[in-house]
């Protein structure tokens, strides 16, 4: 079982007893991996709101007529009223947020009493490649980790061990707590630890010797994948919180309301 299908199980997609669609909203759904394993896991009727700044939703998960794509700046409130979710999926989203316990604040205020949110992250910093080389292996990693992407404003690859403090300084009640690392025997243009590298090699860019290295680095890793050697794994965390059944919303709003 993969990452985007455990979050699925996670989020306990069973129907609402009254017949209605769960309100499902799946924050930075990117291409809707979550999304995908979220319609295969449902028990019942639901509607997944897929937020992002933009819409890259997969060809075969768009058409789906339980899914609409809300294009949504994360740093903003939530484009939902007030308890119109009945769960709320947020996947490496906190680290590049100006404030994480506003975005945790705003989810507790869209979710309905008794609604979950499945809060995960990976921890950047406990990356693991197999290489020929540990010490410069450390050193990239290091640098990964520190760096913040050229395509982001701002990044923490320690958010993963983090979410719990977050979680218990919040109002919402802590369900459970797991951690994984899927292991990952792929080194190609399309695995996760190609996309790992590939970050790596955009953190040293302005080392020149460094970067050399790192190059070379990446040539190694693609050997070892050609010999059956090569593995690479992160460890995830991911946390399910609720909103209290018995904190009732003061406005006069339920999940049926959430937008269309």
């Amino acid at each position: 079982m993969g990452r985007h299908d455990r979050i699925a199980e996670l989020a306990q997609l069973t129907a609402p007893q009254d017949g209605r669609a769960l309100q499902v909203a799946d924050l930075a759904t990117g291409y809707g991996r979550t999304v995908r394993a979220m319609l295969a896991a449902a028990a019942g009727p639901l509607r997944i709101h897929a937020v992002d700044t933009a819409s890259n939703l997969d060809d075969d998960v768009l058409p789906d007529s339980r899914v609409r794509s809300v294009i949504a700046d994360l740093d903003e409130p939530l484009p939902f009223t007030d308890a119109s979710l009945d769960r709320v999926v947020s996947i490496n989203v906190l680290e590049h947020l100006a404030d994480p316990v506003a975005h945790l604040n705003d989810c507790y205020r869209a979710l309905a009493p008794g609604g979950l949110l499945v809060l995960a992250h990976s921890d950047w910093d406990t990356t693991l490649f197999a290489s020929d080389d540990d010490a410069l292996t450390r050193q990239l990693v290091d640098r990964f980790v520190s760096a913040i992407p050229r395509w982001a404003e701002r990044a923490d690859g320690f958010m993963g061990r983090k979410l719990l403090g977050l979680a218990l300084d919040s109002t919402f009640e802590l369900v459970s707590i797991e951690t994984w690392a899927d292991l990952h025997r792929r080194f190609d243009e399309h695995s996760v630890g190609w996309k790992v590298a590939r970050g790596v090699l955009a953190a040293v860019a302005d080392e020149p010797e460094l970067a050399a290295r790192a190059a070379a680095w990446v040539t190694s890793l693609q050997q070892l994948a050609q010999q059956g050697r090569f593995l690479f794994t992160v460890t995830d965390v991911a946390l399910v919180l609720r909103r209290p059944a018995t904190d009732q919303p003061t406005s006069d709003s339920s999940p049926a309301a959430a937008t269309a």
